[in-house]
This record gives C-alpha cells, structure tokens and sequence, in this order.
C-alpha cells in the first residue's frame, strides 16, 4: 500500500497551479521531480522503520539510565540532569518513529489493511505510554501538525499523562479488533514477530495488563486485570516475547547498544556495573552470572601502590558497602563465608574480575576500561565469561542479542503482583507463579547466551568440570526451587510483593524501564544500596527537552525530582 506525505501533496498541488498558468509545454522536463527524495512510502518500510528506530532508541541510553537509576549499572545513577540531557533522544523520537507511526495509521484502511493498522496502533500506545513513564505529560494529541495543511501547529499542547494512557487503552481495544479481520495482502516489514496476527494479539493484552498494573494505585483495575487473565490469550511462552532482536553487521552498525559499548570500540566502554548486582548474585551462586557479566581482568591491584590505589574501585571514599571485591570483607564473606585475608589466591583472582562501583560512587574516573567488567552473552551476544580475557576463537561474540520488552516472564510478574496486591485469582500460588517466571527467564538468558557463543554450556551441572572457576554455581532447577522454596508465603503483602520484584529486579537484566517503573510504584525492593552521594533527589521524571523549553511556549515548567512533578500514576512519590 502506498501514502503520499501532507507536505508532498501540498507540494505538487502547488506545483500543477503554477503549470497551468503558463502557455508553454514543459511535461518533458520533470523539473520537480527529485528521483532521490521519494514522494511517497509503502507501509511496509514505515513499519520497519518505526519499529527498529524507535525500540533502538527506547533500548540504547534511555533504557541503560533506567537501569542505573535501579543500581543495576551506575549510568545516571546520581540523577543529575539537564535540560540538554534527553535533547537528542526526544527530537529524534518525534521526527522519526512517532512521525512514521502516525502516517501509517492516517494511511492504512479498517477495511483494506487492518492488521497494518492494529499493528501501528499497538506501537504507538507502547511508545506514548512508555514516554508518559519517562516524561509525564508529553505532546500528544497535536504533536504531528508541524506540516499540516489546515491546522498548522508549531507549538503543541501538553497532554496529560493520564489522558494519554486513556486513549492507548482505546487504541489497543481497536488494534485487537483490527487484527482480528482478514486482509488481501499480507503484513510485510515487521521485525518483531514477521506479520503474525495472533502474535500481535497477545501483545495487546499484555500491553493492557501492563498498564493496568501500572496505574492499580490511582484507579480500580481489580476487575479489569482478573477479566484479562481468566481470558488468556497472554503472553505466557517465550515464543510470543516482545522483543527486539538486534543484528550482527558492523556497516551500518545495528548490533546491541550494550555490545556496541561493551566491545566494538576495543576494551570495554560499557559504564560500570553496580556492585550490589555482581555481590549478591555471586552469593546466591546464580547460574545467570556468566551469562550476564564478563570478567577483563584477574590480576590483583594493589592498595599500597600509588596508581593502582587511584584505580581501585571506590578508594576516594570510606563508606561504601562492597568496594574493590577481592579486598572487601563484606564480599568475601558474603560469596565465600570467610574475611578477605582468607580468601585463597584463585579466589581472589576470580572476584578482581567483578570490576564494577559501588552506587553513585563520585569517585574520579581512571584509564580503567581495560578492568571493567563488561557485558557478557546476555542480552548483548558478547561473550560467556569462561575466563577474565576478551579472547577465544569466538574473541568478541556477535552483538546480535535482544532488548526484552513484554515477556513471558514479565506477565507473570504483573500477574503476580496483581495477585499479591489486589487479590486475583491467577489459578497458581504466588510462589509457582514467581518460579514459572524465573523459569522463564533464565530459559532466555541460556538461549540468547549459547547463540551468541559456544564457550556457553547450555547443561549447567558440567561447569565444574568444562570451567576452572573456584565457585560452584547452581544448576538452573535448583535455583529456581530454592526460590520457590524461600518465599515468604506467610508473611504481609508488602514482604511477599519486596521478595517478588527483588527476583524481578534480577530477572529484568537487559529492560530497566520494569524496575524504574515497579520502583516508583512500589517502593520495592526496599534494600536497594543507598546512593553514596545526591547531587539530585529520585528521578521521578524526566527534564524535558532544551529545544522545547526554548521553542514550544506550552512546555510545562517542572523540576524532575520534585514529587509535584511525578508521573500521575505514580503515588509514592520516592524520596530519600
């Protein structure tokens, strides 16, 4: 199906004015005709487009600061932004994928191409929501009239968050709708499940139940959320995961932002890891760990020696809680039950390469890319930690890995959460559910790891004897049942509900829009480190862009860590 863009038809009307009046003959020369600047786009490129531009950008620096703001990694982990911060990722998201969006839905037909449509409209209540999450209120309802023909509009309102979240439960009901009639011609150029309506489907319910999750605390969703479960139809197999799959090809480069960061510019550039993560992971011998963290380095720094005491993580403060691991006393004892000065020599070597920070350590930062510990096999496809070098047959992995966005296990997860806070009725205990979501994941984590390399060994309970690691990790069912084992089942919705997104705190690895969001919801988990420092409050929004404060005179005024400036679902309104 072909569109013609608002702009190029007003652009070509006036052109056949002009023509007809003059006297000449000048069809053969073409002059307005630019043969590289196409008049007009198939609704097949525009999904395309729409989709890998702006899940890319939604999974590059956005989705690493949310991590850090969840001390995952230490990327905006102190909060302090500007209005020039997001300048770049805003302008790109309104020109580029929003735009597409919008102009596949003016142009695709109820009738003629309506899974077109359901597909577009699904894209755009994902991207309006997850921006309403980030920004609040946001351009909306006017925001693509810039090249409007009748209703030119250069200064959009500001529409609320709550009304735009209002109309993506309109647009999903719809897209569900459309999905489900037949059309002519297959749905070409989508990247995300190749045009598989059911597939879509599913992703629309739990698109619904993750936004009815997310606003529980300012409206009654009990009812609504129990009706979406005793429907099915969910997303509950790995098979139906919204997810964005990334490539290998160097030129033009459309690998992982994290492998991009972590490999392809030489040693490692990804920002550091939060030592919290690495510390407890290494204590509950989670099989994930080689999986999601890749040691550079095992060779010991030494604190006596004036460079190596400037590289030492955190050795510019005396309050952090984990420091530099294979000196830390609270490590050792936490991963191997003894002080550090009884840690054996391979013991020491083997943490030296969980090289990361403690959370908002304002220390210095020092000629330590070549330490860090860097993105491992999952979800970027580097490489499975089998020793501390960035070498191997397979020397830097393949980059193609995954941006997770609505999974199997983050179904559960919101189901869990519902059962927990608002008493439905999932046909599954709490602790079943929190296991078959763990299941899940971990189940992803070693799919996308052995794909990306073959050091990985996909049968767990052969590590100990394929690797010489001086930790024994669990085998994947033994740490799930260890899970399930120690959920506090007696205990109050508040303890039970901390224990659950703890696991999805490590689970969700890869998306930190889930633990941004739970947090500000929740408060949980509660034993999240303390940030060493506080240049700002909580992000409990986004600054709003540089251009639009200076151009769009409709620019709210806010200062994003002030509770008055919170996204209106969130109640909690976090402060430390």
């Amino acid at each position: 199906m072909k569109f013609k863009f608002n702009n190029i038809r007003l652009f070509f009307g006036a052109s056949i004015v002009a023509l007809g009046m003059v006297s000449c003959e000048l069809d053969d020369l073409d002059i307005n005709v630019d043969p590289n600047s196409a008049s007009e786009a198939s609704l097949e490129l525009l999904l395309t487009n729409a989709q890998f531009e702006g899940l890319n950008t939604f999974g590059g620096g956005l989705n690493n600061s949310t991590m850090g703001f969840q001390a995952i990694n230490t990327s905006s982990d102190d909060f302090n932004f500007t209005n020039s911060s997001w300048n770049g990722t805003w302008n790109y998201l309104y020109s580029g994928p929003l735009k597409d969006l919008e102009e596949m839905i003016n142009a695709a037909d109820a009738e003629v191409t309506p899974r077109y449509l359901g597909v577009a409209q699904l894209m755009k209540a994902y991207y309006f929501t997850t921006m309403v999450d980030l920004w609040g209120d946001v351009p909306y309802s006017e925001a693509f009239k810039g090249n409007s023909v009748d209703e030119k509009n250069l200064e959009p309102v500001y529409d609320s968050g709550a009304d735009i979240y209002a109309d993506a439960f309109r647009l999903i009901d719809e897209a569900i709708v459309n999905l489900g009639k037949s059309q002519a011609v297959p749905v070409r150029g989508d990247i995300i499940y190749g045009g598989n309506a059911s597939k879509w489907i599913k992703m629309a319910k739990s698109l619904k139940l993750r936004l009815l999750i997310q606003t529980r605390n300012v409206q009654s969703n009990a009812g609504a959320i129990q009706a979406l479960i005793t429907e099915g139809g969910l997303i509950t197999s790995a098979a139906d995961d919204f997810q964005l799959r990334y490539g290998a090809l160097k030129n033009p480069d459309n690998r992982h932002p994290m492998y991009q960061a972590g490999y392809a510019g030489g040693e490692a550039g990804y920002s550091y890891f939060g030592h919290q993560l690495m510390s407890e992971m290494l204590a509950n011998r989670d099989p994930r760990t080689p999986f999601y963290f890749k040691r550079q380095t095992s060779s010991l720094l030494d604190p006596e020696e004036p460079t190596d005491k400037q590289t030492i993580p955190c050795s510019q403060r005396a309050d952090c809680t984990y420091g530099y691991f294979p000196l830390s006393d609270f490590v050792a004892d936490a991963v191997y039950g003894v002080s550090a000065s009884s840690l054996t020599s391979s013991q020491k070597a083997y943490l030296a390469g969980f090289f990361g920070r403690d959370r908002s350590d304002p220390s210095g930062i020092p000629n330590d890319n070549f330490l860090r510990t860097t993105t491992g096999a999952y979800p970027g496809a580097g490489l499975f930690d089998v020793s501390a070098s960035l070498t191997g047959g397979n020397k830097f992995g393949k980059g193609d890995g995954i941006f997770p966005i609505i999974t199997s296990w983050m179904v559960k997860f919101y189901m869990l959460e519902a059962q927990i806070a608002l008493g439905v009725n999932t046909g599954m205990t709490e602790a079943e559910l929190l296991a078959d979501a763990v299941s899940d994941q971990m189940a992803k984590v070693i799919a996308v790891g052995t794909a990306a390399d073959a050091n990985a060994k996909a049968d767990i309970s052969t590590w100990p004897d394929e690797y010489s690691w001086p930790i024994t990790y669990k085998t994947d069912d033994a740490f799930v049942d260890e899970i399930e084992a120690n959920y506090p089942a007696d205990g109050t919705a508040n303890q039970r509900l901390g224990y659950a997104l703890k696991q999805a705190w490590f689970a969700n690895f890869g998306n930190g829009y889930e633990g941004y969001n739970a947090f500000r919801r929740t408060g949980l988990p509660a034993d999240i480190q303390t940030p060493l420092q506080l240049p700002r409050q909580y992000a409990l929004s986004l600054p709003y862009a540089q251009d639009e404060v200076n151009l769009n005179s409709n620019t709210p005024n806010k200062v994003y860590d002030s509770p008055g400036s919170a996204v209106f679902w969130d109640t909690l309104k976090f402060q430390y």
